[in-house]
């Protein structure tokens, strides 16, 4: 007996999602970077088992307004293998395939697979998506199930149609309420340039390596990113933290956008114990939970509306201290163990994630035993004189030095 069609309906927050795509370009890219050859074929023939136990990354958009849904195209992702690069997986330099675009508007796909031969003797895989569709963890999940079918083992799967709205209205009733509080007016990490509004939107990003494994990285971080913004100015530094639902707030393991945010604030002097209570008192009081004001009505704005509506105030918004954005985002991968992505002909060396085109800076980090990858991604005006290029070797160098798990 035939499965039925796999249909998600277009939530909100995707739905916003797809306006940042059309301001940059707003995906959820990870790169699994190894040593071996990989044929096309069979790595074509392990996405398509992968797709069909997880139709959601087959997807395409459908449908208008609040009747939009992601639906089944029956189509995998495709596997592409490019030319012998320069790209050493550490930024956006010689990766202009990075730069290509879903044309999800249009019915195209919403994910594929590149496969990279580089020039310093690795080799990267690189597994594209549009962030619209899913997240970063169900682009995690994706990944393992890839590699699950690269080694014949039995896959998890997932036919999960849950959205993040589904979720917040399961626990509407037990939101704890938020007091009155003044808009914060957040600094920048690093100074942007000042002819910025002259040039025009491109995020770069940058992978560093800490040769230990970090504890409490996403606490350490916040402080350490404050600290550094408050360097040259003082002001509020704040961080957009997301908080996975799957395991927390259902048992459902979704491909989709099961994600929601809480705001870190990174008081003067704080210490990463109070910034871990305060992380800890709002996922208690689901505050992760708690739906942007006026959420739903954006079911009933057209894309372009939204886009039109939001372009002349993106400079403003990326370049200037207003409420509306924070200093940045930090999100946690969790801990990894290399040889999980490994599979016949292919020594896994470590996976890492790109970070979402969006806001003035955002990090990515993911640990291992013996070490951790953080990526760093804002606008390029945000590096014009090597302003995040000096923040991040002196974060390499800070948490190389004091980063050691006891």
């Amino acid at each position: 007996m035939s499965q039925p069609r796999y249909i998600r309906r277009l939530s909100a927050l995707e739905r916003y999602s797809l306006v940042l795509d059309r301001v940059y370009r707003y995906h959820v890219d990870a790169i699994l970077e190894g040593r071996g050859q990989v044929n096309p074929a069979l790595l074509q023939s392990a996405v398509d088992q992968a797709a069909a136990a997880n139709p959601a990354i087959r997807v395409r958009l459908r449908g208008f307004l609040a009747y939009t849904k992601w639906v089944d195209s029956g189509i995998s992702p495709q596997v592409r293998e490019m030319p012998l690069s320069d790209w050493d997986g550490s930024s956006e330099q010689h990766a202009d395939f990075l730069k290509e675009r879903f044309d999800v508007m249009r019915g195209g796909a919403v994910a594929d697979v590149l496969i990279v031969p580089c020039r310093d003797g690795y080799t990267r895989i690189v597994f594209r998506g549009l962030h619209a569709a899913f997240d970063g963890r169900g682009c995690l999940h994706w990944v393992t199930e890839v590699c699950r079918a690269m080694r014949g083992e039995t896959l998890q799967g997932s036919d999960s149609s849950l959205t993040d709205l589904d979720i917040q209205a399961q626990y509407e009733d037990q939101i704890e309420p938020e007091p009155p509080q003044t808009p914060s007016n957040c600094i920048p990490v690093v100074p942007p340039d000042v002819d910025h509004a002259q040039k025009p939107l491109a995020y770069i990003w940058r992978r560093t390596v800490i040769d230990n494994n970090v504890s409490q990285m996403l606490t350490r971080t916040a402080i350490f990113l404050a600290e550094w913004a408050r360097k040259r100015e003082e002001g509020d530094v704040g961080f957009t933290i997301p908080i996975d639902y799957r395991g927390l707030r259902t048992n459902e393991m979704s491909i989709g956008n099961l994600t929601g945010y809480v705001r870190l604030t990174v008081p003067t002097d704080a210490t990463s114990r109070q910034l871990m209570q305060q992380l800890i008192g709002k996922i208690r009081a689901k505050a992760d939970c708690r739906q942007f004001p006026g959420i739903h009505k954006l079911l009933w704005m057209p894309v372009w509306l939204m886009l039109r509506q939001l372009m002349p105030k993106v400079d403003t918004i990326l370049h200037t201290v207003t409420p509306a954005l924070p200093s940045g985002g930090i999100v946690s991968m969790g801990n990894f163990v290399a040889q999980d992505y490994s599979f016949a002909g292919f020594d896994a060396h470590m996976l890492y994630g790109i970070p979402g085109a969006v806001g003035k800076i955002n990090v990515v980090f993911t640990n291992y035993p013996n070490f951790t990858t953080v990526t760093f991604a804002a606008p390029a005006t945000y590096n014009d004189h090597g302003q995040l290029d000096e923040l991040i070797t002196a974060f390499q160098q800070h948490f190389s030095n004091t980063g050691i798990t006891p």
